[in-house]
Formats: structure tokens, C-alpha cells, sequence
């Protein structure tokens, strides 16, 4: 008896859903108005599709940064020890660029942007 009852609910709304789009269909609608309706829809796609992009890009870039760090900590994992000569992978994997100066004044940047002066 309950399932009749639902049934029979979910047809009378059916039914009167379609008569209000059938009705919507019957009238018309002003040119301007639809334009106006579409303007703003293709403004929020591109709004959304600027944001998706933005979120893409930064993803990207942590992606990259997860990488760069995990390889970082495996070298460092393979260290062994104090490091007593000069390792060009753990140089490599920590250095970003150096910057000489006029002066020969010299500034270390590392991959996270910390800098020092040397």
C-alpha cells in the first residue's frame, strides 16, 4: 500500500513537472533576455575554467616540488656520515642558483628560497 502511494506521488509530480516545462515552452521569451541568460553562463564558465586552470598549475608545481624533495631526501639517506668532499647530486638537489656580486659579494639561493651570504 506504501509502494502504491509513492508511486503514484512520483507520477503526479512527474506529471506536473512536465505541464510547467510544456508551459515554459509555450511562452516567449525576449531575444535580449536569452542573450543576456547566455552572456552570463559563458561568464561563468570562463570563470570557472580561469579557476580550474590556476588550480592545475599550482598542483603541477607542488607535484614537482614533492618530487624534487623526495630525491633530495634520498640522497640524503644515502649519505653516510659526515660529508667530508664534495657531493654534486646533494649540490644539485639543494641549490636553486648563486649570485655574484660587483663586489664579490656572493649569495647562495636553495631550492626553497632560503638565500645566504657568502
Amino acid at each position: 500500500m506504501l509502494g502504491e502511494y509513492i508511486c503514484t506521488t512520483i507520477f503526479v509530480r512527474c506529471c506536473l513537472k512536465k505541464r510547467r516545462v510544456a508551459a515554459y515552452a509555450r511562452v516567449s521569451t525576449d531575444h535580449e533576455e536569452q542573450q543576456n541568460s547566455y552572456n552570463a553562463l559563458v561568464e561563468r564558465y570562463d570563470k570557472s575554467k580561469a579557476r580550474y586552470d590556476e588550480v592545475t598549475a599550482a598542483i603541477s608545481s607542488k607535484e614537482a616540488k614533492s618530487a624534487r624533495l623526495k630525491n633530495f631526501i634520498q640522497t640524503l639517506k644515502m649519505q653516510n656520515g659526515v660529508i667530508r668532499e664534495f657531493d654534486s647530486a646533494l649540490w644539485g638537489s639543494m641549490v636553486e642558483y648563486i649570485t655574484v656580486g660587483k663586489k664579490k659579494e656572493i649569495t647562495v639561493t636553495f631550492r626553497k628560497g632560503t638565500e645566504i651570504q657568502a
